[in-house]
Order: C-alpha cells, then sequence, then structure tokens
C-alpha cells in the first residue's frame, strides 16, 4: 500500500490551517465553515483557483438570495432548508455553476440553521466571511506554496505512457509477455493516457494567465504536449491491433509479418528518438531522418503491394495494423516538425 504525500495535499492542509488561523484572531465563530470552504475551494492550477473565485461569487449570491427567501417565507425547520438546497443546486446546474454546488449547499446551510432570531445584515455579514476567508485562503496558498510545474508534471505523464507504449511494441511481436501482463499493461496505459488528457486541460486554461515567463515558449510547449497526446494514442490503437491480430497475421501468411515486424521496429525507434530530441539529449540529423522515413514507407508500400489480390480474410487482419503504423507514422512527423520548429526559436533567444 502507496502513501505519497503530494503538494496539494500540503497546500489543502495550509489552507485550512491559515483560515482557522484568521478566523481565530477575528474571533469568529463556526469557524468549521471557513475551514471546509477553504478544503472545498483547492484548485490544481491558479488559473482555475482565479475562475472557481468568479464562480463563488455568483454561486453564493444565488445561495444568499434562496437562503433569505426561504427563511423568511419557509423557517428554518430541516425541511425547509433540504428544499431549499434542492432548488439552489437545480438552478447551479442549470447555469453551469457545477464546481461551487457544495459552496452553495454549505453556504444555505451556514445561514439557514444557524440563525434562531432570524437573518440581519451582520448575521449574513459574518456567515459569508467565513467562506470568502476560506476560498482567499486556499487561492493565497496555491499561489505561494508549491507552484505546480505543469509542463513538467503533464510531460511526465506523457513520457511514462510512451515508455510503456514502446515496451510493448518490442516485446508483442515476438510474444515475449505473457496475456495476463498485456492486459496490466495495458490498464496503466489507459490509465496514464486519461491523465494525461486530463491534465493538458489543466495547462491548457493557464493560457489565459496574464503573467507567464516566456508566454510564446509556453504556448509552443502547449501544442506539442498536444500532439504528443495525439501520438501515445496512436501508438495504443496500434498496440490493441497488433494485440488482436498479430497471430492471425502469422498464420495466412509469411511475408506480411516480417515486413510489419520491421515498420513496429523502425516506427517504435522514430518515436523513442522525437521524445529524446524534445529532451535534448540527442540531436536528430535530417539527412539521416529522411533517408529512415524514405525506408520506412517504402516498407509500408511493400506491406501494400503484398496485400494486392489478397481475399478479404487478409485485408481483415493486416489492414488495421497497416493503417495503425501509417497514421503513428504521420503524428509523429508533424511531432518532429513541432519539436525542430521549438529547437529553432529556442537557439535564436
Amino acid at each position: 500500500m502507496e502513501f505519497n504525500i503530494g503538494p496539494r495535499m500540503v497546500k489543502t492542509g495550509l489552507a485550512a490551517a491559515v483560515t482557522l488561523i484568521i478566523t481565530g484572531m477575528l474571533n469568529l465563530e463556526l469557524e468549521i465553515v471557513a475551514a471546509i470552504a477553504s478544503v472545498l475551494a483547492m484548485q490544481p492550477s491558479i488559473m482555475r483557483s482565479f475562475e472557481y473565485i468568479k464562480e463563488v461569487v455568483i454561486s453564493n449570491l444565488i445561495g444568499l438570495v434562496f437562503s433569505i427567501l426561504g427563511t423568511f417565507l419557509l423557517g428554518n425547520h430541516p425541511l425547509s432548508v433540504g428544499a431549499v438546497v434542492i432548488i439552489s443546486i437545480a438552478i447551479n446546474i442549470k447555469l453551469g455553476l457545477t464546481k461551487t454546488v457544495s459552496l452553495t449547499v454549505l453556504t444555505i446551510i451556514t445561514l439557514m440553521l444557524s440563525s434562531d432570531a432570524g437573518l440581519d445584515l451582520v448575521y449574513i455579514y459574518e456567515r459569508l466571511s467565513l467562506v470568502a476567508i476560506g476560498v482567499l485562503s486556499a487561492f493565497l496558498v496555491n499561489i505561494a506554496v508549491f507552484p505546480p510545474n505543469h509542463q513538467k508534471i503533464l510531460y511526465g505523464m506523457i513520457k511514462e505512457a510512451e515508455e510503456k507504449i514502446n515496451f510493448l511494441m518490442r516485446v508483442l511481436p515476438s510474444k515475449a509477455m505473457s496475456v495476463p501482463k498485456i492486459k496490466e499493461e495495458d490498464r496503466e496505459i489507459e490509465k496514464l493516457i486519461t491523465k494525461s488528457k486530463d491534465y493538458y486541460e489543466i495547462i491548457s486554461d493557464e493560457r489565459t494567465r496574464l503573467f507567464i515567463r516566456n508566454k510564446l515558449n509556453f504556448l509552443r510547449n502547449i501544442i506539442i504536449y498536444k500532439h504528443m497526446i495525439r501520438v501515445i494514442q496512436k501508438q495504443y490503437t496500434l498496440v490493441i491491433q497488433l494485440e488482436k491480430n498479430i497471430e492471425a497475421i502469422e498464420k495466412i501468411s509469411s511475408d506480411h509479418p516480417y515486413l510489419i515486424k520491421e515498420l513496429v521496429a523502425e516506427i517504435n525507434s522514430y518515436s523513442e528518438n522525437v521524445f529524446l530530441m524534445y529532451e535534448d539529449k540527442i540531436i536528430l540529423d535530417t539527412d539521416l531522418q529522411k533517408e529512415a522515413k524514405t525506408a520506412m514507407r517504402l516498407t509500408i508500400n511493400n506491406l501494400i503491394d503484398e496485400l494486392q489480390g489478397s481475399d478479404f480474410t487478409r485485408w481483415s487482419y493486416v489492414f488495421p495494423v497497416a493503417n495503425g503504423i501509417i497514421e503513428l507514422f504521420n503524428e509523429l512527423e508533424k511531432l518532429e516538425k513541432l519539436v525542430r520548429f521549438k529547437q529553432l526559436k529556442d537557439t535564436k533567444r
């Protein structure tokens, strides 16, 4: 059982601590409300924290209005609170304020259940201050403590997925791994690809931040990461097609498996080289790459020529693999051009 304490956990704990210290200094009651608000408000990026604050303002206004109406029209009976919560959640979702639903519910419950004497301006101000302190504490801690290096985190995810896929592409044609182990690796790769796509959305949000050092370089990296994710998706599609069809291909032909294995080895090497070039670990000679690509295209053409006149069964097994190789090759070419363009711009700085 793994036990990891990540930066976001630390920041959430610090935000709760800062919130409790501030509410204690101001002698505010129900400080637990502010602490809960700080935990709910902790976001994975600075930009998302900023967007969250904007959403909090709108959703809490909705919560405030419904709390006042609910208290005066229905009282503060638990059933009344439940009815107001249901209506406010429905309106929040209708307005697209899904991220702050929990905070809106917290505001409504705090306002409606804690006042036996009814609502007045001082009481409303104090209760809303608790939520504001919690949200702002989370925002400030997110900026000041362990500001996330999103590019490094995202590339780490992509690189891990790419390495796992490259490993599978090496062992699948030679059947050097058991089926259960292959399935286990497949699940891990699927998780990494999903995490990469989700995290890309986080880093993509950062494009609208006002203060980014070397914004052009940041935007170039964003485009590269997008294409890297496409590459690992195409790689994984090819892996799945190899798993499904390689045995059948070997049974129906003696030439096709050799050509496919040669192509897979070449494209695997090409993929690794492009990623290493992005990391500045190797320099890819343009002329040598052109020769390698030409050789790859000739092998693909040979494979297609071999299929000419074949019956449907052969096509049904070989075509998905050949198509996967071609699509992956095209994506890798695009990625290589983007990486070379980035390196050219970096050297001119």
